[in-house]
């Protein structure tokens, strides 16, 4: 997506859009492609077991709360075992979840926890941001792209939320 976004700004530019306008959407959107780039090669190290999960997930967790803007705790319960494609699949839930609580819920803390209860396996991202009244049908991408992750792993993707109180994906 942030590819697209660099070369929608390119394109725009070639239009005749002012430089100074462009510019730093050009900068902003590189960033974050660099970030999603770096994030993409922790998840694949983890997958190809040249990096276990956990510590993949931890690295990218320690590089996301570098800047202070959220604490997150990580609780990864030992046990647990993955097959690669379900690792990718949950480390990118978890990183869109983690990205949610920055961007758009102003969350200050939020939980990963992944963890084993009666034969299932079940990865929780919560914070404590500002939660939304319910899961709206035109809500972002990435509520969708984090049900259809689920779903390709034969998971369930559940959402409870309410305003002021937070949010947790599961």
């Amino acid at each position: 997506q942030y590819l697209f976004a660099l070369s929608a700004q390119i394109s725009m530019l070639e239009a005749g859009a002012e430089q100074e306008e462009i510019l730093p959407r050009l900068k902003q959107a590189a960033t974050a492609a660099q970030q999603e780039a770096q994030f993409a090669v922790l998840a694949l190290s983890s997958a190809a077991g040249s990096a276990p999960f956990d510590a993949a997930l931890r690295r990218y967790v320690e590089f996301l709360v570098a800047d202070g803007s959220l604490d997150v705790e990580v609780d990864i319960d030992p046990g647990v075992t993955l097959a690669p494609d379900e690792e990718i699949e949950v480390f990118r839930i978890v990183q869109e979840g983690l990205a949610n609580a920055r961007r758009h819920a102003g969350a200050e803390q939020a939980e990963v926890s992944i963890s084993q209860s009666g034969g299932r396996r079940i990865v929780r991202v919560s914070d404590n941001g500002l939660g939304i009244a319910s899961e709206d049908p035109g809500a972002g991408q990435g509520l969708k792209n984090m049900r259809s992750r689920a779903a390709s792993i034969q998971g369930v993707f559940s959402l409870r939320s309410s305003p002021g109180k937070g949010t947790s994906i599961e």
